[in-house]
């Protein structure tokens, strides 16, 4: 059962009357007889029906509350959570607190549970916050409360309530159109139904309003993207950013590029408060231009003008005129007649053009006649000058001098001259005339002196440059005037020739004659590259002589102009020269051969033995080309297959050498002689005594063996002794060998190798086994008490082990390491004082 919130005083009263009550309700209990069963003098009580009220109670914080227990009878015992044992308790909870009655009867308990609630005051959870908004949006503040609690809700700013923007009790305060006027600071108020109050304070601040001023640059000719837009921003708070027509904003408060047109622009500062403005780019006005032309006064003058005048356009303007430089003013002077195109440029770069044209009065002309002087350097030349159309009459005038009437200028030497002709206008035309004069007659001679033809048979031939043709000629000695320029039959002397032109210009030189050096015939080779080649080159030069030219003549030839003479092979040529005079030199010429062939002999090895074919030899070739053939022809007249400059393999004898190379050239022959170092030993002689083989020669020995059955012999290894113990069956011979030369081979002594025991009975041998290991066993059987001597021999009949048998008789069996001894054939013999035997072993 949930009481209604009640006030302090209330409270206490009824837990006044409550308590009367309750005790009242006491006495009547113990006045009540209680419940007696008489059976054996026992009581019975009766069964507890505990309970509690309130069973759940809601009390202002820090109010006690009053808890009735009911039910437990008499014979009970009741007792509270909190320790008391009434039957109404007053406790004061701080939080949600649950207390516990028990009964206890007869040892049986019954419980019974009563909650008490603090009413707590409102508990915010969130807000308000303090904000910042721009003008003329939405705003407002808001809190969230604790779950459980509740109270009434009020809104105050700078001390007043707020009645409108906002509703009483309402957790939001709403502000829909948010003015500068509503910058303050709010608080909101929290009773609870006890009368506690909660309040919580925030601030809402509106900045300054931003106000935009946007300026506009107008669109200039020189492209419709020229317009431009600054904007500056007053109030807001901090930096500020810009926008054109709702686009990103930016940092840059100007606008470029842009076209003729309204434009939004807003700035936004660093709240992101916003504001607006529009500005008009607007475009350019058209130019009109006025043109005054002013003429020449003359043909070809450059006293002319333009005045020009510009209506419209945004000024101020730059003018200019055929491309020319730009200029700010709209006069031009100085102009010659003829067509001009004007442009005009405005501050907003629009251009306009238009043409005008300049005027002049017509044009006169000059006609001139020009006369040459007659000589180099005379002055008699002329010029006759003319003036037409233009305004008449004209005077001429010659340089710097005075003007004249009449026409015609001599008494010129050449040179260039300027002319002025002017018109009864007072304008003037100059010319420039050159008058020009014949090239200056002028000589030159080559002479032929006095050479082997006699002593008349000098000559002058003259060349003449300049004057004016025909030219006539003469020497100063003579009378005689000639169109020939050459002069011939003169001796020695000194001669001046004299030249006239048509115009009777001269010109003198003087001459002399002398007598020519005896002429001299020289010559420079070029060699030819082979011996066959065409390519040798003859050059002739001469000293001495009459003139400069020259003829050449190869003997049994035509005779030619130029020196040189190709295509030669090696060999003696006679050549002869000829002067102008017709003298002559002649010389014999030798063209070699770049790379003659030649052939020597070289290195030589001689035959080692006599009768051998070690012999070798080589021969050296210098020039020719390669490659060469060499040929070598034997003692025999043979010739060797191998063309080659070193042979091997020559026996005895002298060799015929010759070679040729590939252009086919050839040498002269050599001879090469071998002989032989050293003479081959005589044939060795082979005897046999016993089972030994002996030889007469002492050095050089090689003892061979054919063994029975074998296609061939072998030699025998380390057997170079006099004599050899035969160790196997066959066919023994020697060859002698002194200075590397090989005798022929000896005699060769058949042999047949047996166990047998040599003359003298009495002793035999056995080996246990043959062929023989690492040990040597023998059983050795000998009918006298001797000791036997034991020697192991290998190919060459060298000992190469050796054991003492102490003396015995009858049968006795040894054995003799052998670890060193390398496999091979050997032969033992065993020797007693009058006996010996031989037999041969096998090592493995």
């Amino acid at each position: 059962m949930t009481l209604p919130l009640l006030t302090h005083r209330c409270i206490r009263q009824c837990i006044v009357v409550t308590s009367l009550l309750l005790w009242l309700l006491g006495l009547t209990a113990q006045a009540r007889p209680a419940a007696v069963t008489q059976a054996g003098s026992s009581t019975v009580v009766p069964a507890s029906t505990l309970a509690l009220s309130p069973a759940s109670v809601s009390v202002c914080q820090g109010s006690p509350a009053s808890l009735t227990a009911t039910g437990c009878p008499a014979g009970g015992t009741l007792h509270w959570s909190t320790g008391q044992a009434t039957a109404i308790v007053s406790v004061t909870a701080s939080q949600p607190t649950t207390y516990t009655a028990t009964c206890t009867v007869s040892g049986t308990a019954t419980t019974a549970t009563a909650t008490v609630t603090p009413v707590q005051a409102v508990t915010f959870t969130a807000g308000p916050g303090s904000i910042t908004v721009c003008e003329n949006v939405p705003a407002g503040l808001s809190v969230a409360l604790a779950d459980g609690t509740s109270g009434q809700l009020t809104w105050y700013v700078d001390g007043y309530r707020i009645l409108n923007n906002a509703t009483a009790s309402t957790a939001e305060l709403r502000i829909p159109f948010v003015q500068t006027f509503n910058t303050g600071n709010y608080y909101l108020t929290a009773t609870n139904a006890c009368g506690t109050t909660t309040s919580r304070a925030a601030r809402i601040t509106v900045p300054p309003s931003i106000t935009v001023n946007a300026v506009a640059k107008p669109v200039n000719c020189a492209s419709q993207f020229t317009g431009q837009i600054s904007v500056t921003a007053t109030g807001g708070t901090g930096a500020k950013q810009y926008q054109l027509n709702g686009q990103v904003f930016q940092d840059q408060n100007t606008f470029i590029s842009l076209q003729a047109g309204t434009y939004t622009v807003g700035v936004k500062d660093a709240l992101g408060c916003l504001a607006n403005a529009s500005v008009e780019i607007k475009p350019p006005t058209a130019m009109n231009l006025s043109i005054r032309t002013v003429d020449t006064r003359c043909s070809g003058g450059s006293d002319g003008g333009l005045i020009v005048s510009v209506a419209g356009g945004a000024a101020p303007y730059s003018y200019q005129i055929n491309g020319g430089a730009a200029q700010p003013s709209g006069t031009f002077t100085d102009l010659k007649a003829g067509s001009y195109t004007l442009v005009v440029t405005d501050q907003a770069a629009c251009v306009t053009a238009q043409t005008a044209l300049i005027g002049s009065p017509a044009a006169f002309d000059i006609r001139t006649t020009i006369q040459p002087t007659r000589c180099a350097g005379s002055a008699d030349g002329s010029v006759t000058i003319i003036g037409s159309n233009g305004t008449g009459p004209f005077q001429y005038q010659l340089g710097n001098g005075d003007y004249q009437t009449g026409t015609v200028f001599t008494g010129l030497a050449t040179g260039s001259y300027e002319f002025t002709v002017r018109d009864l206008g007072g304008c003037t035309l100059k010319r420039t005339v050159a008058v020009p004069q014949p090239a200056v007659l002028s000589l030159a001679a080559t002479v032929l002196p006095v050479s082997c033809k006699g002593n008349a048979s000098g000559s002058i031939t003259v060349r003449s440059t300049g004057g004016t043709e025909p030219i006539r000629y003469q020497l100063a000695s003579s009378r005689i005037v000639q169109r020939s320029p050459v002069f011939g039959g003169l001796a020695l002397g000194e001669y001046t020739v004299i030249a006239t032109d048509t115009n009777g210009c001269t010109a003198l030189l003087s001459v002399p004659i002398g007598k020519a050096d005896p002429l001299r015939l020289q010559a420079t080779t070029q060699v030819a590259k082979c011996c066959i080649c065409p390519t040798g080159v003859v050059s002739l030069t001469s000293t001495g002589g009459a003139g400069t030219a020259r003829t050449y003549q190869r003997l049994g030839q035509n005779a030619q102009t130029t020196n040189q003479f190709g295509n030669l092979i090696p060999g003696t040529y006679t050549f002869r020269i000829s002067d102008e005079a017709g003298c002559t030199d002649s010389a014999a010429v030798f063209v070699g051969d770049a790379s003659a062939l030649s052939l020597t002999v070289g290195t030589i090895k001689d035959v080692t033995c006599a009768g051998g074919a070690d012999g070798e030899a080589a021969v050296q070739i210098a020039g020719g080309t390669r490659p060469f053939t060499v040929y070598w022809q034997t003692p025999r007249r043979d010739t060797l297959q191998n063309r080659v400059v070193t042979q091997t393999g020559l026996s005895e004898g002298t060799y015929t050498v010759s070679v040729r190379d590939s252009n086919r050239c050839t040498t002269s022959t050599a001879f090469v002689t071998l002989k032989s170092r050293f003479p081959v030993p005589e044939t060795p002689v082979v005897s046999q005594t016993g089972s030994t083989l002996r030889v007469t020669d002492v050095s050089g020995i090689q003892w061979y063996v054919q063994p029975t059955g074998a296609a061939s012999a072998t030699a025998i290894t380390n057997a170079t002794s006099t004599t050899l113990t035969p160790y196997q069956s066959g066919r023994y011979y020697v060859v002698v060998t002194q200075n590397g030369c090989a005798s022929p081979a000896s005699n060769a002594i058949a042999f047949v190798l047996t166990a047998i025991t040599e003359p003298g009975t009495g002793l035999s041998v056995r080996v246990l086994p043959n062929p023989v290991g690492t040990h040597l066993r023998l059983e050795i059987e000998q009918d006298s008490r001797q000791a036997i001597a034991l020697t192991v021999q290998d190919a060459a009949g060298r000992a190469v082990r050796q054991f003492i048998v102490p003396a015995f008789i009858g049968k006795h069996q040894v054995e003799y390491p052998l670890p060193d001894l390398p496999a091979g054939t050997y032969l033992l013999k065993a020797e007693a004082t009058d006996r010996q035997t031989v037999m041969r072993i096998v090592k493995e």
